[in-house]
């Protein structure tokens, strides 16, 4: 059976546009002989990402960016559709997340997996983040250096413009002049015969006068040292324990007469002796009333003797 022309053509043509979208699809990144599963993700920047950029799982691309659409009025109006090999499913909770794929700043996908249980299915929601990009990166940490490098450049310019008005003015030689002055006095002060000078003879007289009296020194800082031990160990430990034992007592006499004990206690405390001494009063006052009233009982005169 022969087949005809024309149905050859045509086989032919089919297998070509096949071939045709085949490649197209391989060069954009995508391959349609692999079965896939869709996921969703939301972001509030593209920053640049494009269709078919590749979606990486520990640096190895298990998907590409099937599509990216704005949904203006969304809180995260970009909507990228991500197409999955079914060979690498992901567990709920995993993130995608926007990142730098190389140093020419091109976006790309990369994947973090969860531990949580269960997986994600078609058509499933997954969790996004962003990284920021190289260049803004390097943008933020350039200026602040970039900004104190012209505050530094400024600061030497006003520095270099103080420097050429000072040496515009008098005043180098008027420095230079108090300074010949200054060492032209402290040389004359360290001359002989000047006070500098003098003033170190007398100090190396007196260091040298230490040095020759250097063991008696000693030997008067060993006395001192032995005179404060003698009376640490003597004197003072002595008086000391003596006003401990003194206060001991007071503190006891002055408990036995609080609580009416000995004969200091009693005397404070008792009432016998205030009630005797003041019998004896009221004995006496009756007693000198007596003799005031009736002297004749107690003293009596005779001339003759009787």
């Amino acid at each position: 059976m022969k087949i005809k022309s024309e149905v050859k053509v045509g086989l032919i043509g089919i297998a070509t546009l096949v071939l045709l979208i085949w490649g197209i699809n391989y060069l954009k990144g995508r391959d349609i002989l692999t079965k896939t599963y869709t996921l969703h993700a939301f972001f509030e920047d593209s920053e640049g990402l494009e269709s078919s950029s590749p979606v990486l799982l520990k640096g190895v691309k298990i998907g590409y960016i099937d599509a990216i659409e704005l949904q203006a009025e969304a809180p995260l109006p970009i909507h990228v559709i991500l197409n999955i090999e079914k060979s690498y499913p992901l567990k709920i909770g995993s993130t995608a997340i926007l990142f730098s794929a190389d140093l020419l700043g091109s976006r790309a996908i990369r994947l973090e997996s969860s531990e949580e249980e269960g997986y994600l299915q078609h058509n499933d929601t997954i969790h996004t983040a962003t990284e920021t990009n190289m260049f803004s990166s390097l943008t933020e940490q350039v200026l602040p250096v970039m900004q104190q490098i012209g505050d530094l450049a400024e600061s030497l310019d006003s520095v270099v413009l103080k420097l050429d008005m000072l040496l515009e003015t008098d005043a180098p030689d008027k420095t230079l002049q108090n300074l010949s002055e200054i060492s032209g006095s402290l040389s004359a002060s360290l001359s002989p015969g000047g006070p500098l000078y003098e003033s170190f003879l007398n100090l190396e007289s007196f260091t040298s006068m230490l040095k020759a009296q250097e063991d008696e020194i000693a030997s008067m800082t060993f006395h001192l040292n032995s005179i404060s031990e003698a009376l640490d160990s003597a004197g003072i430990i002595r008086i000391s324990k003596e006003l401990i034992a003194a206060s001991a007592e007071f503190t006891q006499l002055i408990e036995q007469v609080n609580s009416g004990q000995g004969s200091a206690g009693k005397l404070i405390y008792s009432d016998s002796l205030y009630t005797h001494l003041l019998h004896l009063v009221t004995d006496l006052d009756s007693l000198v009333y007596d003799l005031n009233e009736n002297p004749q009982d107690y003293v009596r005169f005779s001339l003759f003797g009787k």
